[in-house]
């Protein structure tokens, strides 16, 4: 996504000067190097973010975290990056990082999936809605990394390696080409003996496990796997879930629990959480 920074914008009296994004009229004022991305405008002087011409509410470590991204110009920022420009001469956890993301995300409200995460590489803040040369860079990204992902030797050495179980064959296929197109490792299995019967030497970083599937469901799978002391982290989607199960799966150390249909994002905001987990 191209944004724009208007070096000779002046910081206006009202707010009624950003209504139109196309708006040449600016009152007196000091320069305030207003940005302009998609509805919104960010100025920096002021730390105020306008959502067509109306103030948001952002806090502080966000909107500083929102000018990372927007100084990438859609590109992607590594989590280091974005800790050493955000928290500058500090040492924090990456949660408060994922919390920050959550914070912007809820300000830019039904624009949130702007921010994007990339699997183990950062983030970025494009547009879906438009195709922007960013996000043409952004595909190419993708299928750069889905190339690798058919050489065997990459999936062990530089990939996370996702197992996915699912009985559902277009969920199975949609989830596998989402989770390759950023760069991840994938084997899908229709069922949890056709996974245990296929002998698969690689440990997964992360599982994803439908609830209910053939023979056995996968929380019975993921109780299986306690019992024999693995603990890998475990990602449930279901289409008939109720709070009994999610409960469940939950207290059994499960990183997430999401209900189809399941949001590409909220999928790859759970994987990566999960992935961060073994890194632990």
């Amino acid at each position: 996504m191209q944004v724009q920074f208007n070096d000779t914008l002046e910081h206006p009296n009202s707010l009624d000067a950003f209504t139109s994004p196309s708006s040449s009229q600016t009152k007196p004022g000091a320069a305030d190097h207003a940005i302009r991305f998609g509805r919104f405008c960010a100025i920096p002087h002021s730390r105020q973010l306008l959502m067509d011409g109306r103030p948001q509410e952002i806090g502080g470590r966000a909107f500083d975290l929102l000018m990372v991204l927007l100084k990438s110009n859609g590109g992607i920022v590594s989590k280091d990056e974005i800790l050493d420009e955000v928290w500058p001469s500090m040492v924090v956890e990456e949660c408060n990082l994922r919390f920050q993301v959550k914070s912007l995300r809820r300000a830019l409200g039904s624009q949130g999936h702007m921010i994007k995460t990339i699997v183990r590489r950062g983030y970025m803040l494009i547009r879906d809605d438009v195709l922007l040369e960013s996000e043409v860079r952004f595909e190419a990204i993708q299928s750069k990394e889905f190339s690798k992902i058919d050489t065997p030797a990459m999936t062990k050495t530089t990939a996370p390696y996702i197992v996915l179980i699912e009985d559902d064959e277009s969920v199975r296929r949609s989830i596998s080409t989402l989770l390759r197109s950023v760069g991840l490792g994938v084997a899908s299995f229709e069922s949890v003996k056709v996974y245990q019967e296929s002998a698969h030497a690689d440990q997964p970083d992360c599982l994803i496990l439908d609830v209910c599937l053939p023979g056995r469901s996968g929380l019975d799978f993921q109780a299986d796997l306690l019992k024999t002391g693995m603990r890998y982290p475990i990602i449930f989607i279901s289409g008939h879930a109720d709070i009994q199960m999610s409960v469940r799966a939950m207290k059994a150390g499960a990183v997430e629990f999401l209900t189809k249909p399941v949001r590409h994002q909220d999928l790859l905001n759970a994987v990566d959480q999960a992935i961060g987990a073994c890194d632990v």
